[in-house]
């Protein structure tokens, strides 16, 4: 390969960049807490959308930043219109009013995942990149399928086997501790795995439905993501989180059992506190340190591969270069930062976070043989697309 051909490849390969910093931002974050605090959580909305703005007018593609144009007065007419349903749910269910909250339930049940488009489809038109807006067009039915539909069937199967396996020991007698543990284990066992197939399945489909029908301006997203390639990350996370499970078990449940035979005796139970506390600590790191591997294994693994089935236009693809050591070094220092400082250092650990997330995606392609004609379709004004809005309002990519 000669220079010339270095050169040219180098120049079709371009990263995001966050120019942000933590003092900018920490001085948007304290006027949002200190306006939210004076209109008793009001200016929430308006907070959110200040917050956005701010991140992404500095986060760029070769020279180009990211704009976003939802109000906060559209948010906040959508939180409040969900705010009174929800209390209705509940006046309805409070006062049994059995036919009302049925009929609030079943049309919440039905219609949250055509919102849930709207909304998604109304934050995107409201971003833009060179004056491009993104777009979102799906069928409700497909959205209630894949966000509802397929999820709820494949739990509750799970949910069977798991009672299915803990009714063979129904006939032991509270003596055989033995077979209750072996069984009890199985279920939970078969019930993680389960639920990792469910988890796997899920976000493969949400993830097709995404991208399958994301554009920007003129030019359509494509994903082939492969539903067993997500199942088989998921239950590899799974798989890593089991053997955290089971330690934390053998630390923490001979404790708990001795406290519950104690007979609500306080002596006792101060005694067993006391001299199991240091294992019970120990068994609470673990596994709070084992769900920040399997979140960071899960969401690093899954990322690196979907971005690399993703197109645009068929000439762009997309790269992740993030490495599970590094993300959850992101987390554990950004936690360590934001909780010894009681909240004050979170504007430089989300400056940090947007940093390493930005220098770890790529683009590959020539970026100037884009075609940067923005689509015609206007946002849309009807009462049900209106209600929406606020419905995800933080989804980003």
């Amino acid at each position: 390969m000669t220079d010339q051909q270095v050169v040219i490849k180098e120049k079709q390969t371009r990263n995001l960049v966050f120019n942000g910093t933590g003092s900018s931002y920490f001085r948007v974050c304290i006027v949002n807490l200190l306006l939210i605090i004076i209109t008793f959580g009001i200016f929430g909305a308006w907070a959110l959308v200040r917050s956005k703005q701010y991140l992404y007018s500095h986060t760029e593609l070769s020279g180009s930043c990211f704009t976003y144009h939802a109000t906060g007065r559209s948010l906040f007419a959508s939180w409040l219109c969900m705010l009174i349903y929800i209390f209705a749910l509940e006046g309805a269910v409070i006062g049994r009013h059995t036919f009302v909250a049925v009929c609030l339930g079943a049309a919440l049940i039905l219609f949250v995942p055509y919102l849930l488009v709207q909304s998604l489809r109304y934050q995107l038109q409201s971003t833009t990149l060179n004056n491009v807006r993104f777009n979102f067009r799906c069928s409700g039915f497909k959205a209630w399928w894949v966000m509802l539909g397929c999820p709820l069937i494949m739990m509750l199967g799970v949910l069977l086997v798991c009672t299915l396996i803990m009714l063979t020991c129904r006939s032991a007698s509270i003596f055989e501790f033995d077979r209750i543990i072996i069984t009890s284990v199985v279920a939970l066992v078969v019930g993680v795995l389960g639920m990792a197939v469910v988890q796997g399945v899920s976000s493969a489909l949400w993830l097709n439905l995404l991208f399958n029908h994301l554009s920007f301006g003129k030019n359509n997203f494509t994903a082939k993501i492969s539903i067993k390639k997500i199942v088989s990350i998921s239950l590899m996370s799974m798989l890593m989180l089991i053997p955290v499970l089971l330690i934390v078990l053998k630390l923490e449940v001979p404790a708990y059992i001795k406290i519950l035979s104690s007979q609500g005796d306080p002596e006792a139970i101060a005694n067993e506190l006391q001299s199991s506390g240091t294992a019970m600590f120990i068994g609470y790191l673990i596994y709070m340190f084992g769900i920040l591997l399997w979140a960071s294994y899960l969401y690093v693994t899954m990322r690196n591969y979907y971005y690399k089935t993703i197109s645009l236009s068929e000439h762009f693809t997309f790269r992740s270069t993030l490495t599970v050591a590094g993300f959850l070094s992101q987390l554990i220092i950004n936690a360590l930062i934001t909780g010894c400082t009681l909240g004050v250092g979170y504007p430089w650990a989300r400056v940090r976070y947007c940093k390493y997330l930005a220098r770890n995606t790529w683009v590959d392609g020539d970026l100037d043989e884009l075609d940067l004609q923005d689509h015609n379709e206007k946002i849309a004004n009807d009462i049900v697309s209106r209600l929406s809005r606020g419905l995800t309002p933080n989804i980003s990519f």
